[in-house]
């Protein structure tokens, strides 16, 4: 019992230490490792053609995802292009629309400002003999719509 002691006691450090228990070095059969290298090269064979379909069937699929992107973005791109140059045809009509406007103002002010309504009465009454209407001499009518009348007929006599 004290021999057991003491061998639990001794300790030996550093890579000199005795192995108490050394493992056999497995030997291998040739015939065992040739199956092995056998199924192993099948194995690699499969799945290389496997690599090889998966690569093909990928490749295929990114040159399809990348063609889409390509021309979704180049659609996107004509669209907004068309909404910019839209936008620049608005504001250019819309100048141009202000700019009329505002020559339609000026002359409608010139032509109101250049009728003169007593010399018109004076030429239609002194020049052309024109009178005002006596009251059987006028006729009314009611239209449907009272800013514009178009005639096709002489006016009925009640």
């Amino acid at each position: 019992m004290s021999q057991r002691y003491n061998q639990r006691e001794y300790y030996i450090e550093g890579n000199a230490a005795r192995q108490l228990n050394p493992m056999p070095e497995r030997v291998e059969r040739p015939r065992r490792q040739e199956r092995e290298q056998r199924s192993e090269n099948e194995r690699v064979k499969r799945n290389r053609n496997r690599a090889k379909a998966f690569d093909l069937r990928y490749t295929a699929a990114l040159v399809a995802a990348t063609i889409f992107l390509f021309v979704s973005c180049v659609n996107m791109l004509t669209i907004q292009a068309d909404i910019t140059e839209q936008r620049r045809q608005i504001a250019a009509l819309e100048s141009n629309l202000n700019e009329l406007t505002d020559t339609n103002n000026e002359i409608s002010k010139q032509l109101e400002s250049s009728v003169n309504l007593p010399e018109i009465y004076a030429v239609a009454t002194g020049e052309l003999g024109m009178v005002y209407p006596k009251a059987g001499q006028v006729v009314s009518y009611e239209a449907s719509n009272p800013d514009y009348v178009k005639q096709f007929m002489d006016i009925p006599k009640k």
